[in-house]
């Protein structure tokens, strides 16, 4: 242990709790008070979240019962990774913090951290920013479709990862209001359930290109294959081929430039959801190449990866590669069980798969 957080109040306080914070100092220790009560703070969880992101790791957070101290570190944690009060929720359950699965009195500290994050029923546009690089995500509310905005702060430069046709104008205003020069358009897949935005795109704005796999032999500028890189300004996404729910799947890796700039992202499409994936009942789909390519390309990242899906039907925005891993449901099985799974998902044939995969094409 390097840090120690105490959230004991004064009045809480006793002999052998300050006898054990010298102790600790003794060893050296960084040891810090957070008095915190059932009446949270604002002020003083601004203070308590600045202490956990400065302090070495690994750290103890510390109460008396544990809730606080649960509560505490989701509250970092959402914060940090940008979740929105559904994906929060999420995280909570899937590491059963006392605070939130076994406490039930803590319904006041729950809508506390609640209400600081964003709706995921509204999923209004959400920035993740770092040293060298600034991470939109969009939504669109028919097709429950992530779009990500991709920008290179040194160069003023950004790509479009799969944009869709009636989100156009909003994502093209979304790049001139911050201020990049669009390059590139990236789609994980020829998708199913939308048209891609990028034909139109680089009508308006012809020093657009735009990227797709080699095997999905999609019409394209560029066609990338497994093990290419893509460059943006100081930015590089690792291509990173993910067959299984189409042939032609890939998932987008970009990594930190350097220590400061926090954990890798990787943009997973239809391979890996939220605690799910994509199906595999048509386009080429085999639920067998679906698991080996999630757990060689994509499980075999760092588990502090964000994970950005191309889709989320229940308000979550983000996980981690550690957490999927772990909590899902399906990938989190072995070979022969997920299989099983898939073939009895016995899903309705997609609406719009008639029209958007000969225009995608």
């Amino acid at each position: 242990v390097k840090s120690w957080i105490d959230l004991l109040t004064e009045n809480e306080m006793q002999e052998d709790d300050r006898a054990r914070m010298q102790a600790l100092k003794s060893l050296g220790v960084a040891v810090e008070q957070h008095p915190c009560n059932s009446q949270t703070d604002e002020a003083g969880a601004e203070k308590l979240l600045e202490a956990m992101a400065r302090l070495p790791r690994p750290t103890v957070i510390s109460c008396r019962s544990g809730n606080r101290a649960g509560s505490a570190l989701l509250f970092f944690l959402a914060k940090q990774r940008g979740c929105t009060a559904e994906t929060a929720h999420q995280l909570a359950t899937d590491m059963d913090l006392k605070f939130w699965t076994r406490c039930t009195s803590c319904g006041p500290q729950r809508d506390w951290v609640l209400k600081q994050l964003p709706d995921g029923k509204i999923m209004a546009p959400l920035l993740q920013k770092t040293h060298g690089s600034v991470v939109q995500q969009l939504f669109d509310p028919v097709s429950c479709t992530f779009t990500y905005l991709i920008g290179c702060l040194s160069c003023k430069t950004a790509l479009l990862i799969d944009p869709v046709l009636e989100q156009q104008h909003r994502d093209l205003a979304m790049v001139d209001e911050l201020g990049f020069d669009l390059r590139f358009v990236l789609n994980t897949h020829v998708h199913a359930d939308h048209v891609t935005s990028g034909g139109n795109i680089k009508k308006e704005r012809p020093t657009v290109h735009t990227i797709i796999s080699e095997v999905s032999q999609a019409k394209s500028d560029f066609r990338v294959r497994h093990g290419d890189s893509i460059r943006l300004g100081m930015l590089e996404l690792e291509v990173r081929a993910t067959p299984g729910h189409t042939a032609g799947c890939l998932s987008y890796f970009l990594r930190p430039s350097s220590s400061h700039d926090g954990p890798g992202m990787v943009f997973t499409g239809d391979a890996l959801l939220i605690h799910g994936c994509g199906r595999t009942d048509f386009q080429q789909g085999d639920s067998e190449q679906l698991f080996e390519s999630v757990h060689k390309q994509i499980f075999s990242l760092p588990d502090e990866t964000l994970v950005y899906p191309g889709h989320d039907y229940k308000g979550r925005n983000v996980s981690t590669v550690g957490d999927e891993k772990t909590f899902n449901p399906r990938l989190s099985k072995s070979k022969e069980e997920f299989k099983k799974i898939m073939s009895e998902l016995n899903l309705p044939y997609p609406k719009k798969i008639d029209t958007a995969v000969p225009a995608n094409m």
